[in-house]
This record gives structure tokens, sequence and C-alpha cells, in this order.
């Protein structure tokens, strides 16, 4: 499945789409741009960022060799014969019980509705994130645009009957990419994402069309170690690649790598919520990759 199915899932919930160079770029935060799918591989030596930030993007980020940029990791399972023998033992008995305590399966994203909406706030507050004023309006049309999309699977875990958690996966060539994982504060003892996770990669894994399921790149901010460890123990590999953040001309020239490692050290410190964190990660990794020979 083409990579353009996910591109216009993106553009119908709101987003705008760039093609460069035969890579879809699309704006992941304000004036901030990744590629879709968020692993597709860019040549920095030939990547012309002008041309994706435009009039007032300010920062792109993207996928490229370990040669040239910061040295990261993409999590993946690859294991055709994904099953209980994958998982770590700490894992396998979580999950395990996840199994015992829910049931798991594909799931119509329209019928997540308001118990779906109430899930993705329970897990950004958790997160100690903030819920935008507009927060059920944009995923309550989040679902039903996912309903009508080729590219998406939802996937779920109930509980007595109840939504405990749920996943949302784009398929894009032999791949799946799960973006979004949810789950209820109240049922979280009962490991509903162990059963959900597990049930979907061991259904994915199994197909023939499907060659690996990717959960996510490295983050930008600090503090992931716990949910990698997570991922780790369901039998997620960390493949190593490069990551590189450019920047448009104008603010590279107002702020040189010497002086992007000393904000990133100084944001650190300071009282801030997720948007001071991304920045933080954004420009600790900017002064820290190495300098690129653009062509000519």
């Amino acid at each position: 499945m083409d990579p353009e199915y996910h591109a216009e899932f993106l553009e119908r919930i709101g987003h705008t789409i760039k093609e460069h160079q035969g890579t879809l770029w699309f704006d992941a935060f304000s004036r901030a741009w990744t590629t879709i799918p968020y692993d597709a591989t860019v040549d920095s030596a030939t990547f012309d960022a002008s041309q994706v930030l435009g009039d007032d993007g300010l920062m792109a980020r993207y996928s490229c060799s370990l040669e040239t940029g910061v040295s990261s990791f993409q999590q993946v399972v690859t294991d055709k014969n994904y099953g209980m023998p994958t998982l770590i033992n700490k894992a396998r008995n979580k999950t395990r019980q996840g199994l015992r305590n829910c049931t798991a399966g594909e799931i119509d994203p329209l019928e997540l509705g308001e118990a779906g909406v109430q899930l993705h706030a329970d897990t950004l507050i958790r997160q100690g994130r903030k819920l935008p004023n507009d927060f059920a309006t944009y995923w309550k049309n989040y679902f039903q645009v996912a309903a009508a999309s080729p590219a998406v699977t939802a996937w779920a875990a109930r509980h007595e009957g109840e939504l405990a958690a749920y996943l949302f996966s784009f398929r894009a060539g032999s791949r799946e990419y799960i973006s979004i994982v949810r789950s209820s504060a109240e049922k979280l003892r009962y490991r509903p994402n162990n059963a959900m996770l597990f049930n979907f990669l061991e259904w994915a894994m199994a197909r023939d069309e499907i060659s690996e399921v990717s959960i996510g790149l490295q983050s930008l901010q600090a503090g992931g170690e716990s949910l990698d460890l997570f991922k780790r123990g369901l039998g997620f590999q960390e493949r190593p690649i490069g990551q590189r953040i450019e920047l448009r001309r104008s603010l590279k020239a107002a702020i040189p790598r010497p002086v992007a490692s000393i904000a990133a050290a100084t944001l650190k410190y300071l009282p801030g919520g997720e948007k001071q964190a991304r920045l933080t990660g954004a420009l600790k990794w900017y002064a820290s990759q190495p300098e690129i020979r653009r062509a000519a």
C-alpha cells in the first residue's frame, strides 16, 4: 500500500502535505515537518530544507544514514514467527496476565466514540501534556477519517466489556507503522497494552504481506527509558539509524551550533511542558549532528 494513503489521511484531519525529491512530508507540529512514513531515508547531501520549510517552517526532522546524523534507533519487530517466545520473561508474564484479563482484536474506529476520546485524554494527562480546547472534536473527526482510510488498522483491548486500550497502525508497503497507543489509567493494572500489542503483533507478523511492524523512532524528548524498556520486552528491537534536524537558514544564522548546545542545556532545567521538551531535544541533536557538505 502506497504512503499516499497515509498522506491523504493526514490531509483530511488538517495537516499540510508536501513532496520533495520523491519523499512526502507533513507538518507534524506547528512549523515543524517530518516525513511520511517517519523512517523514510533522506539523502542529507542533496536535501534542500527550504523546499520543505517554505515561508514559515522552522525545522525539519528526518531519518538518514548513520554517518550523516545523530546516532539513533527505530523500534521494529521483524520476527515472522512472533509469539510468546519472542518476549522477555518479565514481559511474557505480564502479557499472559493481560490476555487472561482482556480480550483484544480489530475494531472499527467509529466504535471508539466517547470512550476512545477519554482514553486518549487519560494517556496525555499521565504524560503531563495539556489538552487543547478542540480536543474532543479533533479526535472524533480523527476516528471518522480513520474509519474511511484503507491504510488504517485499529486494534483494541477490552476488560469486562469496557474499552481499556486501543492503537492505530498505518500500512505503507510491506510495513505496519503503529503511531497511536492509548489506554485507560483505571485499567492499566489489567495489562491491556500488553494484551493488545501482543495480539496485534502476532496477527500482523503472521500475514505474508507484512515484513515488519514499527512503533516509532527514538524520541527527541528525554525521559522515555521506561517506555523503551516496555517495547523491548514485547519483542521490539532497536535498529540503528541516523536522525537529523535541519533549521531554516535565518534560524541557523541566529543560532550557531555552540549556542544551540548551550540553549538546550539551559532549557532542560527550566520548568515547561511538552513543547519545551521537544525543543530541548531538537536543539541538542542539532548541536551534535555532523556537518554536511551539500551537493552543488
